[in-house]
């Protein structure tokens, strides 16, 4: 049971961290074209996201042990 939950865990880290380097692909681009508030906003957004994927990344080592 354990090795499931690391592997869920594991799978939500890392799609959470292909979100935030898709929303910061988003947030070049708009910098790009001078849209720096909706760039500024995506960027935060992407932080949230890896940080969430850390987090993740935590659990799922201490469900481990």
């Amino acid at each position: 049971m354990q090795e499931e939950e690391r592997l869920v865990l594991e799978q939500q880290a890392l799609e959470a961290l292909r979100e935030s380097t898709k929303t910061l692909e988003v947030a070049e681009q708009l910098l790009r074209v001078g849209n720096i508030r909706e760039a500024e906003r995506l960027r935060d957004e992407a932080r949230q996201k890896r940080h969430v994927s850390i987090w993740l990344m935590k659990q799922a080592k201490t469900t481990n042990h």
